[in-house]
């Protein structure tokens, strides 16, 4: 029994699917996917929370049919806004021509093009996060390997800050090199349709009858889970695919310390009827003169995520600041990006704020290796915060402990 349609609980499932185990996923809402979920609105593909999808992950690659997903590529590239204007940060390798036109730009310099070039070289087959290498903070990797603060506070900390919803780059250096290694492979990309495609993916292929939805589970132990209604379910063996936060709530206590608080992320959603022509990249806040870290134009890189003739607009900011006013504080501070006239026709669609969008690497941070699948004989538990913070994480720790499953019943794992 599985408790959590995640993206772990869902490559668990994967597991016992292609083995022809009979197996339940018992699931609290009303639909797959954990924190990657995407709702229509209006007719607009709203997921909730910003992502974005890197293709290089090598677990993703070996799980799912990329060309169900439809993926669409995001220029590989960014246009950062620093001094009142934006200035446009091109891969040379993807956009030689663009980035020879803006080699001169002020913002990096021929010192942080060619450590750019270092890194490239030193993340060169990567596919996993570099557990061998001596811990420190990103901030500090980045400025030890010959970054300049410049480079550091204008790219590094939104860009990145975007993926570990923290700019003051605390996180994992271990984290940064991995995930550089996957930009560097295979870009970014979205599911045509949303990231809710990825999910639903994998659910598709589960047998009849498996997936309970709106089953919220108050407690587990070894051979039993507890429903909120009161009813008890048994199993042989039971795998807890939640977050963190919800684990150490729902397990046995075992002297585990308290889960770090999670990193929480806000994103806002606005659709309008005209929009310029241009590229589909992330615009990034390189002035920190305001709440949004970062805006994507995602009808451009999909025009599925808006109907025919609108387009899709999200604005990324970290943390969930409960302000009254941020609406306004967020078209001002687009307005000076994108300019009065051209914000004052965006409409506000939905505002999404996630206390719990992404848990702490603890793991990464201490220093330590994944977290073992098995917790005791019949009970187990994944999820991305047992082995990186990441899509690729969740998914190669829910394989992982299926495999812990079969291996205890006394047979291998065929996926």
């Amino acid at each position: 029994m599985i408790v959590g349609a995640g993206l772990a609980g869902l490559a668990c499932a994967r597991v016992f699917a292609a083995t022809g185990r009979k197996f339940t996923i018992l699931e609290a809402s009303n639909a797959v996917g954990g924190r990657v979920r995407t709702d229509e609105v209006d007719g607009f593909l709203l997921d909730r929370g910003f992502q974005i999808f890197l293709p290089a992950y090598p677990e993703a690659r070996r799980v799912l049919d990329y060309d169900g997903l439809d993926l669409r590529p995001i220029y590989r590239g960014v246009d950062v806004f620093v001094k009142d204007r934006f200035h446009r940060m091109a891969d040379p390798l993807a956009h030689p021509l663009t980035a020879m036109k803006n080699f001169r730009d002020e913002i990096v310099t021929l010192r942080d093009k060619w450590t750019t070039l270092l890194l490239r070289k030193e993340v060169f087959g990567l596919r996993e996060p570099p557990r061998d290498l001596v811990d420190v903070e990103t901030e500090d990797y980045l400025r030890d390997f010959g970054f300049s603060e410049v480079m550091i506070d204008k790219f590094f900390r939104p860009y990145f800050g975007s993926m570990f919803l923290e700019k003051d780059l605390r996180t994992s250096a271990r984290m940064l090199l991995f995930l550089f290694a996957m930009f560097d492979r295979g870009g970014s990309a979205l599911p045509a349709r949303g990231m809710q495609s990825i999910p639903d993916q994998l659910a598709v292929a589960l047998p009849p009858g498996s997936l309970r939805l709106n089953a919220p589970v108050a407690g587990v132990r070894a051979g039993e889970v507890t429903l909120d209604s009161g009813e008890v379910l048994h199993a042989d063996h039971v795998i807890v695919a939640v977050s963190e936060e919800a684990a150490h709530r729902l397990l046995p206590q075992t002297g585990a310390p308290a889960p770090l608080p999670s990193r929480s992320a806000t994103c806002m959603y606005f659709a309008t009827d005209d929009l310029p022509p241009g590229d589909p990249i992330l615009h990034l806040d390189g002035d920190g003169r305001g709440p949004v870290n970062s805006i994507a134009v995602l009808s451009r890189i999909s025009p599925h995520y808006a109907p025919p003739g609108q387009h899709l607009i999200s604005a990324s900011i970290l943390g969930a600041p409960s302000s009254t006013e941020l609406e306004q504080v967020v078209r001002e501070q687009m307005q000076r990006w994108f300019g009065e006239a051209v914000v004052a026709k965006w409409r506000h669609l939905r505002t999404y704020q996630i206390r719990h969008a992404q848990p702490e690497a603890r793991q990464l941070r201490l220093g330590e290796g994944p977290l073992a699948a098995m917790l005791e004989p019949g009970l187990y538990r994944c999820g991305d915060w047992c082995e990186d913070v990441s899509i690729n994480g969740a998914l190669l720790s829910g394989r992982r402990a299926g495999a812990a499953v079969m291996k205890a019943l006394g047979e291998p794992s065929q996926d």
